[in-house]
């Protein structure tokens, strides 16, 4: 057939119809399909076809992904505000809609499952928790822990207007916004300062998500009106679109996968503690507790296997060999006797009993293990426990734990206020820092640039320094005012404390010194037994005996006076009898 149509086509006796006919039917047997079906299978050409089609798609999408991407502060007509980077990864698995998932191996549900069960962790924690609500009252003149409102420059001498906005700008935090009282907080779900901090707190230090509500009063140039502590684990990111459209949505509040808040910028603040640039991290802190993962691990196992030698332990304690000839109702009888005396709590502790009857009658026990005398790996635990207060910033010594580095205990030694100082710096301080931050970025600044919020008092100094600090440069009545007492009110009262001062001060005011002695020149008109004038009687001592001239020549004076007087032992407190006489 195809010989014949390829003949007519090529024949040019037949006519131009014919030929054009040939042709088409000839080009119809011969076509493209036809050749492949002939040349590959069609079930093996088509992978290799998709494959290549795969590779022009993956290609377009590349070419699609660099046209969002490609941008920067290079583009001098750019209308985007803020930064051009990616900082978060848009093809992670963690995206769940309009919101990001916490990345990790643990959730919020995790972390705070790990501190409510693990004691080291949750005294770490209520420690902190006990020593930032120290802080959650105003400083009380200058002097203790607290908190004050400063002006941003501390060396502004504040007017009374502005002395004015500090007292209530404290007010707003004690309160936790305007409403001052404590029922109507109440009905708003509002606490106090203290409630605020506790709760922030213990989600910052277990989850890194500390999130705050801020509530703003319906005329929003007012300022603030109040803030709340809201459920770390509830709150997830929006993506960089937003939610629905909205870029302004920048968070939600998710309770068991229902959407139930979106907030703005101006509604939630979302700081971190532990900040990370891990495009995967989606935004969210990197707590202590996941830190500590490994860690919590090996403690928990510890104390359940501490635990379970009490009350789960199958291991027994030894086996009990019985040599005789014994019936099998006396072993029996045995066996349960045993069992009776030695098992121990909730029958824990099994005792193998094995009879033998080739030696005379006799009873041997082995002994299996050693026994536990202590708690098991005591060091192995408090090296954990140091690796924990490692990275939360605590002293062994403020959880009542002992150092792995130190053999001291408790709170006593010598260095036990340099680890407590050398704690604060690294846990409590930074702590506060936070805080400090957060409050003074998004609740103060809302009201006035020119005020921040500071916590005071972390530097406590000892009572006995301060004392001798106060002494060195205060006066009688300053110390007496400082203890409530009245003043004195003659000189005595301005008298310095610091006894290095004193004497000065008395050469200077005369108050305390004796009287300085009046020389005795004697009396003109006295006259001794023989009626001649003592000598130097009447004159200065220059002008007695005579006005004899001082030539350098010690001068004992004429027989009789006070040098030739004898020396008795009277002179001593003895015996009336003369020692010696001097004589000229």
């Amino acid at each position: 057939m195809a010989d014949s149509l390829a003949a007519i086509a090529q024949d040019t006796a037949a006519s131009t119809a014919e030929r054009h006919d040939a042709q088409v039917e000839f080009a119809k047997s011969h076509g493209t399909a036809g050749l492949a079906s002939h040349l590959l299978p069609t079930a093996e050409i088509q992978p290799v076809i998709e494959h290549i089609q795969g590779l022009f798609a993956e290609q377009e999408l590349a070419k699609a992904a660099r046209g969002q991407l490609i941008k920067g502060p290079w583009k001098a007509k750019s209308t985007i505000q803020g930064g051009q980077s990616v900082f978060l990864d848009d093809f992670q698995i963690q995206t769940q809609g309009a919101y990001w998932d916490r990345p990790g191996v643990l959730g919020f549900d995790a972390m705070r499952s790990m501190v409510d069960q693990t004691p080291i962790l949750n005294g770490i924690v209520l420690t902190r928790i006990r020593q930032v609500n120290s802080f959650c009252r105003p400083q009380s003149g200058s002097n203790g822990a607290g908190f004050v409102i400063q002006h941003v420059d501390p060396n502004v001498e504040l007017t009374d207007k502005q002395n004015g906005v500090v007292q209530r700008l404290q007010q707003f935090m004690i309160n936790c916004g305007d409403e001052r009282d404590p029922r109507k907080r109440k009905r708003m779900k509002r606490d106090s300062f203290s409630q605020f901090m506790a709760k922030s707190v213990r989600d910052t230090l277990t989850m890194d998500a500390a999130p705050i509500e801020t509530e703003f009063k319906r005329d929003r140039a007012l300022g603030l009106d109040g803030f709340y502590a809201l459920d770390g684990a509830s709150i997830r990111l929006c993506t960089e679109q937003g939610y629905e459209g909205d870029d302004e949505v920048f968070a939600l509040q998710v309770i068991q996968g229902q959407i139930r808040t979106a907030y703005t910028y101006d509604d939630l603040v979302y700081e971190v503690r532990n900040p990370r640039t891990d495009v995967n991290a989606s935004g969210y802190g990197y707590s202590e507790t996941e830190m500590l993962i490994r860690v919590v691990t090996y403690l928990l196992n510890t104390m359940s296997y501490n635990a379970g030698f009490f009350d789960k332990n199958s291991i027994p304690r030894g086996i009990l060999n019985v040599f005789g000839s014994f019936s099998t109702e006396d072993i029996s009888a045995f066996k349960r006797q045993w069992n009776a005396m030695q098992r121990g709590v909730s029958n824990a502790h099994n005792l193998p009993v094995m009879v033998s009857k080739d030696q005379e009658s006799a009873a041997n026990f082995t002994e299996i293990g050693g026994q536990m005398t202590e708690m098991a790996f005591g060091k192995w635990i408090s090296f954990l426990t140091s690796i924990s207060c490692a990275i939360y910033g605590v002293a062994p010594e403020e959880i009542s734990m002992e150092s792995f580095a130190t053999t001291g205990k408790g709170l006593s030694g010598s260095d036990t206020e340099e680890k407590l100082v050398s704690a604060n710096d690294k846990g409590l301080r930074p702590l506060l820092g936070y805080y400090e931050g957060v409050f003074s970025d998004f609740v103060i600044q809302t009201f006035s640039p020119e005020y921040n919020f500071k916590f005071v008092g972390l530097d406590v100094e000892d009572a006995k320094n301060r004392f001798e600090m106060r002494k060195l440069v205060s006066t009688l009545n300053e110390g007496r005012a400082s203890l409530g007492m009245d003043a004195i009110k003659d000189k005595l009262g301005d008298a310095p404390l610091n006894p290095v001062l004193l004497p000065a001060w008395q050469q200077e005011s005369g108050v305390g010194l004796p009287p300085e002695p009046e020389e005795d020149f004697g009396d003109p008109d006295a006259a001794d037994a023989d009626g001649d004038q003592p000598p130097g009687a009447g004159g200065p001592p220059e002008q007695a005996a005579g006005d004899a001239v001082d030539d350098g020549a010690p001068d004992f004076g004429a027989p009789g006076s006070a040098m030739t007087k004898a020396f008795t032992h009277a002179d001593f407190g003895l015996s009336p009898q003369p020692i010696y006489s001097i004589e000229v």
